[in-house]
């Protein structure tokens, strides 16, 4: 080996070695100074750091602090409604003790590995009711932390509850959030009734934690009470965007239902809100969000809102149930139904111009007593099919037609209309009613 190379080498060696030992000291700058930020948010901030005792160090930091959370609407309404402003200053926020712990060592998870704990603020500093978890932050900025928490015991004098421990994780990256929650046990007594939940998950995934994108899903194994009983049960909401369009799915599915004495299995029902205009939600999910609701509302916001509203009327959308089937030992049903308003034709809502609607059931079994399906058979609401009933109807442009049959629907045209109107002078600008002009009459020299 020559000079040359051992000199280079060396020199590698030196600026490695310097590169490792200024990386945890610049981690704990950037640490200390995130911790200073939330400290410094303002005090109507829906969150912030307050009491904060940092310890920043070369190669690890830890500190405690008090995690304030407030409601939004306590400072929004606040802001537009002067009587409650003192009330509402009045209430405190949510505090909660953080206590952390911060290693800048790099390792093959990420720069920095954590620990924490937060618990209410008043409890005692040996309690063990209290949320902990630990985690890393990536080499590419991304946050992960497992979650848990202890069983949690409460009785009163007509109620107790016990949660089993649970624990989680979440993981942020950016705008996207990923959070996972479990819990095997979940026991209620209420007026000596009880109520069992096993096996309870929540799943979220948000694509953008600033937008309205995402989904969450919540299932449970299985739920018992006196009349009720539940397996396999799935609820999930989900909204994504395309194209400036917004479409909202929800569903509801079991393995098997017993309500009182009523046995139901793989039920499913599906819920759907499609093709809503995406920045119309927006401004009016801003608008609540500022506000808390639409309540005394700047005479600006009320023409956001009225814009807004009109705009997602104007645009058309669909709502409608895509599915809902659920049977039992003899018996099932099976439907659809679907509410669509078309786009307007010249840019202002027109529902009697919009509207179209179709839906379809197909009852099976004993569902039905043989009365009701006589019943249904000679009003003609229905049609007979192997072994049950089939009910189905559609509307489009003032013409009913009910299990292939036309029906005379011609006061739906004249309501729509009528609701046209009386919501185009909702959605228009309110003006001031003219003052009328008084003469004066010309007095006598």
């Amino acid at each position: 080996m020559n000079k040359a190379l051992k000199i280079s080498l060396g020199l590698l060696a030196i600026v490695l070695a310097t590169a490792a030992l200024a990386l945890p000291w610049y981690t704990s700058r950037e640490a200390d100074a995130l911790i200073q930020s939330w400290a410094a948010r303002p005090d109507d901030a829906r969150w912030a750091l307050r009491q904060v005792a940092h310890q920043a160090g070369w190669l690890s930091s830890s500190g405690t602090a008090e995690l304030q959370l407030r409601s939004a609407c306590a400072q929004d309404a606040g802001q537009n409604n002067v009587q409650n402003n003192a009330q509402n200053n009045a209430q405190e926020p949510m505090a909660l003790r953080l206590r952390y712990q911060i290693s800048h060592i790099p390792n093959h998870l990420g720069l920095n590995q954590f620990s924490w704990t937060l618990a209410p603020a008043g409890s005692p500093s040996g309690s063990t009711a209290q949320l902990t978890g630990s985690g890393t932050l990536g080499y590419g900025g991304a946050v992960s932390t497992d979650m848990a928490l202890p069983e949690l015991n409460s009785s009163g004098s007509w109620q107790t509850m016990r949660i089993a421990p649970s624990r989680g994780q979440l993981r942020t990256d950016g705008k996207v959030l990923a959070m996972q929650w479990s819990v095997d046990d979940i026991q209620l007594k209420v007026g000596g009734k009880a109520l069992d939940v096993q096996g309870t998950h929540l799943h979220v995934a948000t694509d953008d934690m600033q937008g309205l994108t995402g989904s969450v899903e919540l299932s449970v194994d299985a739920v018992h009470a006196a009349s009720l009983s539940v397996q396999g049960m799935t609820v999930r909401n989900e909204v994504r965007e395309v194209a400036q369009r917004l479409n909202y799915q929800q569903s509801f599915s079991a393995q098997r239902l017993r309500w009182m004495d009523k046995t139901l299995s793989e039920v499913t029902l599906q819920g759907a809100l499609t093709g809503l205009h995406a920045p119309s939600v927006q401004a009016l999910a801003s608008l609540w969000s500022d506000n808390c609701g639409t309540a005394d509302l700047a005479p600006a916001q009320s023409a956001v809102l009225r814009k807004a509203v009109r705009t997602l009327l104007a645009s058309g959308f669909s709502v409608g149930i895509p599915s809902f089937k659920a049977r039992d030992a003899d018996a099932s049903v099976n439907g659809t139904l679907q509410i669509t308003l078309r786009p307007s034709a010249h840019g202002e809502p027109a529902l009697a111009e919009q509207l179209e609607s179709s839906g379809e059931f197909v009852i099976k079994g004993g569902m039905l007593t043989p009365d009701q399906v006589q019943l249904a058979l000679q009003t003609g609401y229905a049609q007979e099919v192997p072994g049950g009933l089939k009910l189905g109807y559609h509307y489009a442009a003032g013409a009913l037609t009910v299990s292939g049959q036309p029906r005379d629907a011609s006061l739906v045209p004249m309501v729509l209309t009528r609701f046209d109107q009386a919501l185009n002078d909702a959605l228009s600008p309110k003006r001031p009613k003219p003052v009328p002009m008084i003469e004066e009459a010309a007095s006598a020299p």
